[in-house]
């Protein structure tokens, strides 16, 4: 197994020659040349450019940039004795991972791909293989607008034109049913659901509608009380009318209401006991009490305390928080990217499931978690697509998921967060906030808590 940074370097090296006879690569080739100096929208960051590297070569590149102290790949530090699927598609994964890495030396950003990609899919026909997210409209709606959002233009202003914004109401308008008597669906002719819902008024806020949030926060708030279930552990809500009901329900719940100022005591009463039974032995979160811990259902539980809690020792009191950071510290994987549960891959959408806790650990704890770099260098390096969107990893297509939440992950890792002191006793989920304006950066800071722009968290209805 690896011991050192160079034993490291080698390691990669004969990883790589498991595929190949001669490591050999020409990467950073004249377009990537042209590109470093064409245009404003690919902003580079220094780093190792590898051109015609033999064997020795690249052992010397990696050394250097281990010597330096710059980050580089962290390689498995146990090899097992035998083969399973399980372990040869990790290989498989981090084998694509290298030579993808490998291909772009550089931490780049193609910004004008990327809106175009979005204003395209969000004005475009879609495909026939969107049929099977004819149930997402909503979500599909705020994955897009959202990283338009995130996205940090020259201006400042959003380059969404008043055209797409109001197709995009009138997409969630039409969704919407009995004025939120029956919540809102995720199509048209389909029943209201908390997860369409939730990604219905997040969008809502993003395009700032506020004559159709209050005209419909009083009906969704008597529908969502309709939904609360008691339990043995506490309270949760059902996803609709006898359906399940989980911490993703919970988070869903919680955040339509806190959003549109309807968050009662008598909405929120057992709730956390409900989130604190969801804890599991590892550390992380599980969807209901007793089963495996989940990258988004962490995310939803531990979001769901932020919401709850006004005090950062309220929540380091009520769960097992050593053993919460150590499983979140615990998904960021060799790839550099976070993975959803253990033992399982590398997925950039856990950029913000995961990524967005740390920050959120960090302002209770007053320290920095986990490896910011390596999380850029996956998001930016192997998500992304210079032709527009973000993808899961090598192999995987760009979709609207991904996309978002790369955009939210990388937000995370590319901006500080602090906690402040409104003198209202007020939600920790509003008091975390962007602790300086990082002019380097290619997103505007995301609310961990609610995955959207922080500037977009006061156009809530939260004091109306």
């Amino acid at each position: 197994m690896p011991s050192s940074k160079l034993d490291q370097a080698e390691y990669l090296i004969n990883l790589l020659g498991r595929k190949r006879n001669t490591v050999e690569r020409e990467v950073g080739d004249d377009l990537d040349h042209k590109n470093s100096h064409s245009s404003n929208s690919d902003t580079d960051f220094e780093d190792v450019v590898y051109t015609h590297l033999t064997r020795d070569e690249m052992m010397k590149q990696l050394h250097n940039k281990a010597s330096a102290g710059e980050w580089t790949l962290s390689l498995p530090s146990i090899e097992l004795g035998y083969q399973s699927s399980t372990t040869e598609q990790q290989d498989e994964c981090l084998d694509d991972v290298v030579e993808t890495y490998l291909e772009n030396p550089k931490t780049r950003f193609y910004k004008e791909a990327h809106f175009n990609y979005i204003e395209k899919c969000l004005t475009a026909k879609l495909p026939s293989g969107y049929k099977s997210l004819d149930a997402n409209h909503p979500w599909m709606m705020y994955w897009l607008v959202n990283s338009h959002l995130v996205i940090k233009d020259n201006d400042g202003e959003s380059r969404l034109s008043k055209d797409i914004v109001n197709l995009v109401n009138r997409k969630i308008e039409s969704c919407i049913i009995d004025e939120g008597r029956g919540g809102i669906a995720g199509g048209a002719n389909q029943m209201g659901h908390l997860a369409s819902t939730y990604a219905a008024v997040l969008t809502l806020v993003l395009t700032r509608n506020t004559p159709t949030l209050l005209k419909i926060r009083t009906n969704l708030y008597t529908w969502i009380m309709g939904l609360k279930r008691k339990t043995k552990q506490g309270s949760s809500f059902l996803m609709h009318g006898l359906g399940e009901y989980d911490t993703r329900s919970t988070y869903c719940a919680l955040v339509i209401c806190v959003l549109l100022n309807t968050a009662t005591p008598e909405l929120v009463e057992g709730v956390a006991d409900w989130i604190i039974s969801c804890q599991t032995y590892e550390g992380g979160f599980a969807g209901v009490p007793n089963t495996e811990a989940h990258g988004g259902y962490t995310f939803c539980a531990f979001s769901s305390l932020f919401i709850l809690n006004t005090a950062p020792q309220d929540i380091i009191g009520q769960i097992n928080f050593d053993k919460f950071v150590r499983w979140c510290v615990a998904r960021q994987t060799c790839e550099g990217g976070f993975s959803g549960r253990t033992n399982k891959l590398v997925d950039v959408c856990y950029s913000f499931w995961i990524g967005a806790l740390m920050p959120m650990i960090d302002v209770l704890q007053k320290s920095h978690t986990f490896n910011k770099e390596a999380l850029r260098n996956y998001i930016l390096r192997i998500a992304q697509v210079k032709s527009g969107g973000f993808r899961d990893k090598p192999g995987k297509s760009v979709d609207f998921y991904h996309t978002n939440y790369a955009l939210c992950g990388l937000s995370c890792c590319e901006h500080d967060y602090r906690l402040i002191d409104d003198g209202e006793n007020s939600s920790l989920a509003f008091r975390i906030v962007e602790n300086s304006t990082n002019e380097t950066t290619f997103t505007y800071a995301v609310n961990p808590v609610f995955g959207i722009p922080t500037s977009f968290c006061n156009s809530s209805l939260r004091n109306v």
